[in-house]
């Protein structure tokens, strides 16, 4: 947009560049509570990767040095820690490359993959894992018994594979298990399909928690967004929604799908795939609740815009799950005044189109302009806007609480008096409408009503009474409404 930029503001312009590599790795280590010295960070390596690598690279190098002194096996200083996150950044590529070429059999091959897809998961639930791997690649399965085979434990030794004292497996070598599903996920494009298919039912496994089964959905979609199949994301979370029971809202399919959102050069595409599914009339309402969340958690922060746009879409559609969405809009909605008046235009002219007797656009609409959900301080030009859709409509029930949260507000607050007359004036006259609202105010105010509320009522009526005379003959204006609280009783 460098056309958009007018020349006499040059002077005060600065343009935004990388940031100091050395700079950007220091602050993550010192937020890491990472004890080391200037001299720790003067290597040649270090320094080109300082001066080279995107800067997401050296993030995730710091958090390999944080791996490193977690774990308690790599040394016990921080120049031991950065030498073995330095190695898993630069060699584990070839490392893997290497292995793979001396590993032949594909129950090994198989075996190297489930563990570096569900490394830190208990040595039985891998396992599983695994068997169900080689049958989704169409393995046959060997003609000896179990028995007879090579046992498990040699295949995780010959393959560099530990099981630490509570089961659990894990590769002997810093971030192997990562360079091992990047080596598979691009050298193996004809088993892919294969794989989304595996992680379906393998990240059901009985005895995985809750974050287990999230950790092999995330380290699933890395690999399946790097090699561009955002699709595979998709196609798993719409089957994991769709099978969640009841009102449930399964974690795997959100985790997929904010995944896919917040990738650099797909999430475009995930945006144009959620407005795709949230028109349709097919859209199950597990997916419609994993949309609503993932709308309201990740999509709300980026895109807030496009976060609106789709909810009211989920919104509307007057299923079970259409309550989560309303609930999820009308919160976006109110903490914004721009996404305010953005959801009021979209509504409104929603409501006019349909003239069915159930109108959830009408609703939704009614939901939004009641006080509580108004921004602070009230745009009321806006109010208008919506309040003449809502007026325009033969009186409902719907008024009734609209009309009440506003007189309650005035009463509260006098300087929401202003209320009075713009929805009065969003009548345009008529009088049906004029006569419902004078209705309302007698219900709301009730038999014996405090001095505030009669005040607000008696204020009220008074402009209903100067819309109608402004636009009623004479002859006509005998029957106008009541002026004060006595008249009305």
């Amino acid at each position: 947009m460098r056309h958009d930029h007018p020349p006499d503001l040059a002077q005060h312009t600065v343009k935004l560049g990388r940031p100091r590599g050395l700079a950007v790795l220091t602050r993550y280590l010192r937020m890491d509570r990472m004890q080391f010295r200037a001299a720790d960070l003067a290597g040649t390596d270090l320094q080109r990767l300082c001066d080279q690598s995107a800067v997401r690279e050296l993030v995730r190098l710091a958090g390999l040095v944080k791996d490193a002194r977690d774990s308690g096996r790599f040394g016990d200083g921080f120049s031991a820690w950065l030498g073995q996150a330095l190695h898993a950044v630069t060699n584990r590529a070839d490392e893997v490359t290497r292995q793979v070429a001396t590993v032949r059999e594909t129950p090994e091959r198989a075996l190297f993959l489930a563990a570096a897809v569900f490394e830190e998961v208990h040595a039985d639930i891998v396992y599983a894992a695994w068997r169900r791997l080689m049958g989704a690649v169409g393995h046959e399965e060997e003609a000896t018994s179990e028995l007879g085979r090579t046992d498990f434990g040699a295949r995780l030794k010959v393959l560099g594979i530990e099981r630490d004292a509570d089961g659990r497996l894990r590769f002997e070598r810093l971030a192997y298990a990562d360079a091992v599903r990047t080596y598979f996920w691009a050298n193996f494009p004809g088993v892919r399909d294969d794989l989304r298919d595996w992680i379906d039912t393998s990240s059901e496994l009985r005895g995985l928690t809750t974050d287990e089964r999230v950790d092999v959905v995330v380290r699933f979609c890395e690999r399946s967004l790097a090699a561009g199949r955002p699709d595979h994301l998709f196609d798993l979370a719409a089957r994991w929604a769709d099978r969640a029971p009841g009102a449930q809202c399964d974690p795997r399919a959100v985790a997929a799908l904010e995944l896919g959102l917040g990738h650099e050069r797909l999430g475009g595409w995930f945006r144009r795939r959620m407005y795709e599914y949230v028109r349709s009339s097919a859209l199950s309402d597990g997916l419609a609740r994993v949309l609503t969340v993932v709308c309201r958690r990740s999509l709300a922060a980026t895109h807030p815009d496009q976060a609106v746009v789709r909810l009211r879409y989920l919104a509307v559609r007057e299923t079970e799950a259409s309550q989560e969405a309303k609930e999820a809009l009308l919160e976006l909605a109110s903490r914004d005044r721009r996404l305010y008046r953005l959801l009021i235009d979209r509504l409104r002219h929603g409501a006019g189109r349909n003239t069915s007797r159930v109108n959830p656009h009408l609703d939704l609409l009614t939901a939004l302009l009641r006080s509580d959900r108004v921004p602070d301080p009230p745009r009321w030009p806006d109010l208008f806007l919506g309040w003449e859709a809502v007026l325009a409509q033969p009186p409902t029930e719907l008024w009734h609480a609209l009309v009440g949260s506003w007189l309650s507000a005035v009463v509260d607050d006098g300087t929401l008096e202003m209320a009075l007359e713009v929805m009065v004036g969003a009548t345009h006259g008529r009088a049906a409408a004029l006569h419902r609202l004078y209705v309302i105010a007698y219900d709301w105010a009730g038999p014996a009503p405090s001095a505030a509320r009669a005040a607000v009522a008696n204020r009220f009526w008074q402009h209903i009474d100067h819309a109608r005379y402004a636009r009623t003959p004479l002859t006509e204006q005998s029957g106008a409404g009541p002026r004060t609280m006595e008249e009305a009783r």
